[in-house]
């Protein structure tokens, strides 16, 4: 082989291994990319779902308390009505304990 021809084989294989390098360079640029947008999308569905759970649980939470509220104002309004109901039983009695105070002095 001539000096020319070993020359001219280095040159190319320079070349190839330039051509390599820059086509392993886009494919690492390409690879980090891809990474970079599935990420992207990962977070994105973690804070959506995220959001979700935390609307269902107030939701939940919210249910639950609209419920005990209900039953505590139904035991309020079922003792109010017992105490109307023993007051107008005892008025009259309250009348005439009053009349009667009145008349003794």
């Amino acid at each position: 082989m001539s000096k020319a021809e070993i020359l001219s084989q280095i040159k190319n294989a320079e070349e190839d291994a330039e051509a390599i390098l820059k086509k392993a360079t886009e494919e690492a640029q390409n690879v980090v990319s891809k990474a970079r947008s599935d990420a992207s999308g990962i977070i994105s569905d973690a804070r959506t779902s995220g959001q979700q759970d935390a609307r269902k649980i107030v939701d939940d939470a919210k249910a639950i308390a609209n419920r005990k509220a209900a039953k505590v104002s139904a035991e309020g309004d079922e003792q109010v009505t017992a105490i109307s109901s023993e007051g107008e039983s005892r008025r009259a009695a309250a009348v005439a304990v009053v009349i009667a105070s009145f008349m003794s002095d």
